[in-house]
Parts: structure tokens; sequence; C-alpha cells
């Protein structure tokens, strides 16, 4: 019976990963291969420098069923809408803000000192479960006195 378990469980799993490189094969032929076809990427204002900015992104399923003309005009009504969406978004964040702020100003001096306590205890947990490997990424190999000293 475990034996029959473990097979299912590695069945299942090789299906999954089955499926997933099937996706992945099927959607590479998807992507435009010449450069010069695919559509140019209008840089918004707010735009971090050095990094790239996106045309857009069309809706799921979308990419298998447009052609480049509706790809263009999809785009368009994508950056109509953002700088609304933006702008809504920025409300929506301020709302929030105002509403933390008063929720906070009902808790007592003490009750705030505890809350940010609980929060920085949270915090300095989150930290210590990052990944070791960004750790060692920050800190130079060690090298030992006696490779050091040759030369070569």
């Amino acid at each position: 019976m475990n034996r029959a378990r473990v097979l299912s469980g590695w069945l299942w799993k090789a299906s999954i990963v089955a499926a997933l490189a099937a996706f992945a094969v099927r959607e590479a032929p998807a992507q435009d291969a010449d450069p010069a076809n695919k559509p140019a990427a209008a840089k918004p204002a707010d735009a971090a420098p050095g990094k790239k900015a996106r045309a857009g992104q069309l809706p799921p399923y979308y990419g298998e069923v447009v052609d480049d003309v509706q790809r263009q005009k999809i785009y368009a009504i994508q950056a109509e809408f953002n700088a609304q969406i933006k702008a809504l978004q920025a409300k929506l964040d301020a709302l929030k803000k105002e509403r933390d702020d008063k929720i906070e100003a009902v808790l007592t001096p003490e009750q705030r000192k505890q809350v940010n306590d609980l929060r920085a205890a949270a915090k300095a947990k989150r930290d210590a479960k990052k990944p070791v490997k960004e750790k060692a990424l920050r800190t130079p190999p060690k090298t030992s006195p006696a490779k050091a000293e040759k030369p070569t």
C-alpha cells in the first residue's frame, strides 16, 4: 500500500511537469521572433530609468486570436485608461492611509507602542527567514591565509 502511494505521488508530479512543459512548448511559437513585428513600447513619463517599459499586456487568450492591428488598438485603449486607473489607485491608497490613521488614533499611546513592537518583531522574523543565498551574495567569500599568500 505504501509503495502504491509513493508511485501515485510520483505519477502525479510527473504529469504536472509534463503538462507545464507542453504548455511552455505550445506558447513559445506564439511569440514573435522578429523584433520588427513587435509593437513599439511607449515609455511612460514615470518609468524608471534603465527599466524597459511595456507597451501593454493582452488579456488572457487574446494573444492567440488578435492580429497586429487589433493588438495595437488594445494597447492604445490600455494606455488611455492607465492614467485614470493610476489616479484612482493613488486616491485609494490615500483613503487607506487616512483610514489606518483614524484606526490607530483609537488606541492609547501604550497600545500604539505594543502594536509597533509587534510589527517590529514580525518584520525581524520575516527578515530572519530570508534565503541564506541573499546574505551570502552580500559578503565576499573568505580565502584561507595560505592561498592568499602564495604568489602566482
